[in-house]
């Protein structure tokens, strides 16, 4: 059924793209767009490997909609998941002055990075420790559920509140005994022609019989408190972009934690990337060694046409394990 679904929303994204391209029509309140991330990688001994690494499409409202509803749906396509159609947000909107209300599939206000679209990212990855400890990291990313949100009208304070099931969007419990309360707050400060940013994440999960891969160990099926917090900031220049986060999980007062620090250094259309970070889990058997990046991104056409290089390393105990990338990432419109 899900994937009918897609390929009935890719029909109607490229009629709806036909329809823009003609530019005489009256807008139909609905748009769309999308980009491709074409990556090769390799280690230099028993790995070599292409790989298509997003090809993401979504729909939504424009202004000539709604003026106080909207919509977004989204999907995407990747190597990295064998090649299968992923349906992510499904979600509607609701504006009124300062206050927005979304409903539906969609990702909790949590963390920095994690809503930094990775189209603009100037790594090539998220940090991994954003990746499996923000809320629902693996257990889809997503969760199912209602968030409020309220942004001053300076820009100065963003701050959201939201609940959901609990257990992401892998499986769907027709009987779900537990829940999910996240809240985020950030301020950004103008200083003349730069940017300072920081503020905090919190979330508290009341788990009924919940996996959580690459926290806990397979085995584990937790039930309990699983209660967490993140700090984050963010200092942009025209020159320089340096941010950092730090992010903690108590389960049952057992913690997983770790950080990340990203610089990039910004001149005509080139960058300059540096990346640093740790990631400790609850699994013993997993190794917990640092790793950082070295990377080069030149914007052919802003991040409409962008090349990436990436150089990825990971502390070992017998050593470093390198890997270097090459990505290439262009859009639809």
């Amino acid at each position: 059924m899900k994937r009918i679904f897609v390929i009935v929303l890719f029909l109607r994204i490229l009629f709806f793209g036909s329809l823009h391209a003609e530019g005489s029509r009256k807008s139909s309140g609905i748009d769309w767009n999308g980009y491709i991330q074409l990556r090769g990688s390799t280690n230099f001994n028993d790995h070599y490997a292409f790989s298509l690494r997003r090809l993401k499409l979504w729909l939504y409202s424009d202004s000539c909609f709604s003026t106080p509803w909207s919509f977004k749906v989204q999907t995407t396509f990747s190597s990295f998941t064998k090649e299968r159609f992923f349906l992510q947000d499904v979600k509607a909107g609701y504006h009124a002055g300062n206050f927005f209300l979304e409903m539906g599939q969609f990702v909790p206000q949590y963390s920095l990075q994690r809503f930094q679209h990775d189209y603009l990212l100037p790594v090539i990855e998220r940090a991994k420790v954003i990746n499996l400890l923000i809320p629902d990291g693996t257990l889809g990313v997503r969760d199912l559920g209602v968030q409020a949100s309220f942004e001053s009208k300076n820009h100065l304070v963003r701050t959201s509140i939201g609940i959901f099931n609990g257990y992401g969007i892998l499986e769907y419990r027709l009987n779900n005994a537990g829940f999910l309360i996240t809240h985020k707050t950030s301020i950004q400060i103008p200083i003349k022609n730069n940017l300072l940013r920081t503020g905090y994440s919190f979330q508290y999960r009341k788990a009924e019989h919940l996996r959580i891969p690459f926290v806990l160990p397979d085995s584990v099926f937790f039930s309990g408190h699983d209660v967490r917090f993140n700090i984050f900031a963010m200092f942009s220049s025209r020159i320089l972009d340096i941010q950092g986060e730090y992010l903690n999980a108590m389960f049952d007062g057992s913690p997983a934690y770790g950080y990340y620090i990203l610089s990039t250094i910004k001149f005509n259309k080139n960058q300059i990337v540096f990346s640093w970070e740790e990631y400790r889990d609850l699994i013993v058997d997993t190794p917990d060694h640092p790793c950082f990046r070295i990377g080069y991104n030149h914007l052919f056409k802003d991040h409409k046409l962008e090349l990436s290089a990436d150089n990825f390393f990971r502390m070992e105990d017998s050593g470093t394990e390198y890997f270097a990338s090459i990505q290439f990432q262009i859009f639809f419109k």
